[in-house]
């Protein structure tokens, strides 16, 4: 999955609504979209979003198994 289908994946599985994500990065929901229209999100973005989702990035061999609840980021 792409970055910001990974983010929009864990904001489905938290129940977080974009409006509720803009709040938690005090960030306004424009700004929200755009990072979320991005086909690259920086790693530090995607981080930023991430965390307040309670999520984290992590770097695995790649033959690691991914958890039921992880996901894996591709081009």
């Amino acid at each position: 999955m792409k970055a910001n289908e990974i983010i929009r994946k864990v904001m489905e599985l938290k129940e977080v609504k974009p409006s509720m994500l803009a709040s938690r990065l005090n960030i306004k929901n424009n700004v929200l979209s755009e990072r979320l229209g991005q086909k690259n999100i920086s790693i530090d973005k995607m981080n930023e979003m991430l965390r307040v989702l309670d999520y984290k990035i992590m770097v695995v061999p790649r033959s690691a198994r991914v958890p039921e609840d992880g996901f894996e980021v591709e081009q």
